[in-house]
């Protein structure tokens, strides 16, 4: 399993399809769509009943290309589909619940989801205010030289880059003018989403603008580091999991909830072949707040840090070692005079040496929690501090020295 930004794609490319149809085969065309071959799906034939016939031996049907009759069509033919038709719109059966929440959802956001491209990668983005502000991830346009946007109504636009904070994958663009009736979306909340609900997806897979899909929300609380990325910098925790197909393309579009508001920037999938295989992960909405609100106001993000080193905590060493917990964050070293020096907290003095020849630390300081939310792992620590406070924050810290658990009150610095 591989983790792969959802990201830009290839702008011109050709698909190539065959549909097989019960009683003919139909070569499909080539067209200029996306940056991957993808055969569409073929629908089984359903077997034909035998209708009444005439005489006692069936007529045997050639090579030809004639249609077949009502009675071979389907299950009893075109008799037994007209007894129960299609609901029309309009109808009281024609939508079903969960129908209509993706179609109210597509209708109240569509114009306000954006596409991004250079003429080389494209990407999506959605549009958070009146000023033309739009939310993209950092790797969509990361590298492009200029910014076309085309909007959800088709309106076309340029844009400038004002600001990205590459940890994070997030970047904020400004549209040079925003076309009338466009109105932005609704950011949600996503420290009250749970796991169950219903999401849907908007943006451009390979390039296909307007797309929507839906699912729900099959995880919380995934990071990066889960899915094998071993970066020590990267802000990517806390990701919502999500079964809605994305593919790249989508990368920088919005994952909204059933009433329709953000709650997450659709940024990764877990693949194994460069395609959607119900594994996507969204940067969550509060997050995105954060770092935009900075990014518009100074064109720059500092991240709020403690001023530590840690490591996680390894839970079959933790045993051998007798340490008081096996989940958490020990702290490897701190940074003289800085926000963990000032509150106190104590890094390692001892090690032991791991098979890899990595230095372990094994009486450090062991942080256990943050505001009174639960840490297990590096990027809970990381999820906590960066989506709910800012540089210059008071925050409480809880920890465990020498099997005590104690507390103590910490002013984040700001860093890169």
């Amino acid at each position: 399993m591989r983790l792969k930004r959802a990201g830009h794609t290839a702008v011109a490319l050709v698909l190539a399809s065959t549909l097989v149809l019960a009683g003919c085969d139909v070569a499909g065309t080539e067209g200029q769509a996306g940056n991957s071959a993808a055969p569409a799906q073929q629908t089984p034939a359903g077997q034909a009943q035998t209708g009444q016939q005439t005489t006692n031996q069936p007529t045997p049907r050639g090579s030809s290309s004639a249609p077949l009759n009502d009675q071979q069509i389907g299950r009893g033919g075109v008799a037994y589909a007209q007894e129960q038709p299609t609901a029309l719109p309009g109808e009281a059966s024609a939508l079903s619940e969960y129908e209509r929440i993706v179609n109210n959802v597509y209708g109240r956001n569509i114009n306000a989801v954006v596409n991004l491209t250079d003429g080389q990668s494209t990407g999506s983005g959605f549009v958070i205010d009146q000023q033309g502000y739009i939310v993209t991830n950092n790797h969509v346009v990361e590298g492009m030289q200029f910014i076309d946007i085309t909007f959800g109504d088709g309106s076309p636009g340029q844009g400038e880059l004002v600001g990205t904070f590459p940890q994070g994958d997030i970047a904020v663009v400004r549209a040079n003018q925003l076309p009338q009736g466009i109105e932005p979306v609704e950011l949600g909340d996503s420290a009250n989403v749970s796991v169950g609900q219903i999401t849907v997806a908007i943006g451009s897979p390979l390039g296909l603008q307007q797309t929507v899909t839906s699912g729900i929300i099959s995880a919380l609380n995934r990071s990066a580091e889960d899915l094998g990325e071993s970066d020590p910098q990267s802000s990517l925790q806390g990701l919502i999991q999500t079964d809605a197909s994305i593919n790249p393309g989508n990368s920088g579009g919005p994952l909204f909830d059933s009433r329709g508001r953000v709650i997450g920037m659709n940024t990764l999938i877990a693949t194994r072949n460069q395609g959607n295989v119900g594994l996507g992960f969204a940067v969550p909405v509060n997050r995105i707040k954060r770092v935009a609100r900075q990014l518009i106001e100074t064109g720059r993000y500092q991240r709020p840090i403690l001023g530590v080193r840690i490591q996680r905590i390894i839970p079959s060493l933790a045993q051998e070692l007798n340490f008081p917990t096996t989940k958490g964050v020990i702290i490897a070293s701190v940074e003289p005079g800085g926000p963990a020096d000032q509150a106190g907290l104590r890094g390692a003095t001892e090690g032991v040496q791991l098979r890899n020849g990595e230095n372990y630390p094994t009486n450090g300081d062991i942080i256990i929690g943050v505001n009174g939310q639960q840490v297990r792992t590096p990027g809970d620590l990381r999820n906590i501090i960066e989506t709910e406070a800012d540089v210059g924050d008071t925050i409480t810290i809880t920890f465990l020295r020498e099997g005590r658990e104690q507390q103590t009150q910490l002013t984040l610095a700001g860093g890169q």
